[in-house]
């Protein structure tokens, strides 16, 4: 097992996804629960995830990738899943409270 010093030095830039290998739906649940332990200040959480784990969803995200982007279009429309980040830019009063 790696220490947290190795671990957040191993860098690794996937360049081309093969198609044919998916990542377990067990495995999966894991990492979206991680997803959800993502320390925010005050626990405001500002973030939402969209995951695509279908052809459909990668192609309608895969549609962001043309122009200037599209050396990504692959990679969206290979991998077995693709997770897209989004936040508030301003934090509602409600969210403060808890």
């Amino acid at each position: 097992m790696k220490t947290i010093n190795e671990a957040l030095n191993w860098r690794y830039s996937t360049k081309v996804f093969d198609a044919n290998k998916k990542i377990s739906a067990e495995d999966f649940e894991q990492i979206k629960d991680m997803l959800q332990m993502s320390p925010s200040s005050t626990n405001i959480q500002p973030w939402n995830f969209v995951i695509a784990d279908d052809d459909a969803g990668k192609a309608r995200i895969a549609k962001s990738t043309q122009g200037a982007f599209h050396f990504n279009t692959p990679k969206v429309l290979d991998a077995s899943h693709v997770v897209v980040l989004s936040y508030a830019e301003k934090t509602v009063e409600p969210n403060l409270v808890n």
